[in-house]
């Protein structure tokens, strides 16, 4: 149970919470019910507000963090932890289950082709919160407790409460609770209990054959649907299995699926063919003349430097023609990056 001193730093007001929950709670027209266990239409947003049960976050975007604890401790868990103090809890009032969550001041965007780093770390931020805050593994982030309900017991956090995803993923690295890896495979068994971590796996999966793909399609309706059921194929086969919140909704996978079309669509032009051919090519270019072995010999008696500038032309030139070869993979990566 939680102690009355506890109790203290914790706000009880639903009706004027210190987060205001509404600028962070952010779908249009929110699925909403009356249970737990379903039953849940589309309504708008003053309306979703008078049910128990609404949706967390627009499928493309991650405003909210939640991590569902069955525990019977939602609300003394953090401090044990010693993790960041919620923007609030959720609580069954007699079980002391309930959601746990933090606002997230700059929302994930879920489809950004041009940003994946953001995704990427809010995935370990929530397979480190369901470590040490026992989350459990099997919920789905997809409904959430309405903390506005009387149905609930809502712990108000401070109105600081809002975080950053380094505020959150610095206290779990000291914990130990961050997870790192070096392979895909190591990665899906780290973010095996999360929800972002299929959404990367799924993207990178379907990135990687649109980009040896794209040049085979002239026609933009026929890439996006065919990227889109590859996306849905890997989704079913591999996604699934691997995850242990199953396999991605349709309508979140069509979205990774059309995010991924419309990029290489506009940033790709050539057949996987044609790339390896230009990448032959450019990289047995000659970008400098070769210089004599006598004059490297006189250049490196010289004490390694001649007016300034690095003795070894020969490395120079030697890492021009190398930059000048054609790695579809950095040149994405920097398209992205300024996309």
């Amino acid at each position: 149970m939680t102690t009355d001193a506890a109790m203290d730093e914790w706000e009880l007001d639903a009706l004027a919470p210190p987060l205001p929950f509404e600028e962070h709670w952010l779908p249009r027209r929110p699925y909403a019910g009356k249970s737990k266990t379903g039953g849940y239409y589309r309504t708008d947003r003053e309306r979703a507000l008078t049910m128990p049960y609404i949706e967390s976050n627009p499928k493309a975007l991650r405003s909210l963090v939640i991590t569902d604890h069955d525990g019977g401790m939602a609300d003394e868990i953090v401090a044990h932890a010693g993790m960041p103090q919620p923007s609030y809890v959720a609580l069954n009032p007699i079980t002391k289950s309930g959601h746990i969550v933090y606002a997230l001041a700059t929302p994930v965007i879920m489809t950004d082709a041009a940003r994946r780093a953001p995704v990427n770390l809010l995935a370990r931020i929530e397979a480190g919160l369901n470590d040490v805050l026992a989350g459990d593994v099997a919920y789905g982030c997809r409904i959430t407790k309405n903390p506005q309900h009387t149905d609930h017991l809502t712990l108000w956090g401070p109105d600081y409460a809002v975080y950053q995803l380094k505020d959150l993923a610095r206290p779990l690295d000291e914990l130990g609770a961050l997870p790192k890896f070096k392979t895909t495979k190591e990665r899906r068994k780290a973010l095996a209990t999360t929800d972002s971590g299929r959404n990367i796996d799924l993207f990178d999966l379907t990135r990687r054959w649109a980009y040896r793909h794209r040049g085979d399609y002239d026609q933009i309706s026929r890439w996006l649907q065919v990227v889109q059921d590859y996306a849905w194929d890997r989704n079913v086969d591999l996604i699934g299995p691997a995850y242990d919140k199953g396999p991605m909704l349709t309508g979140e996978v069509n979205q990774v699926g059309r995010s991924i079309a419309n990029w290489t669509w506009r940033n790709i032009h050539h057949t996987f063919s044609e790339i390896q051919t230009i990448r032959g090519r450019r990289g047995g270019l000659k970008t400098g003349p070769t210089i004599p072995v006598a004059e490297l010999a006189r250049r490196g008696q010289a004490g390694g430097r001649i007016g300034g500038k690095a003795s070894s032309e020969a490395k120079a030139i030697a890492a021009r023609r190398n930059a000048t070869k054609y790695n579809v993979d950095a040149i994405l990566a920097a398209a992205l990056e300024e996309d």
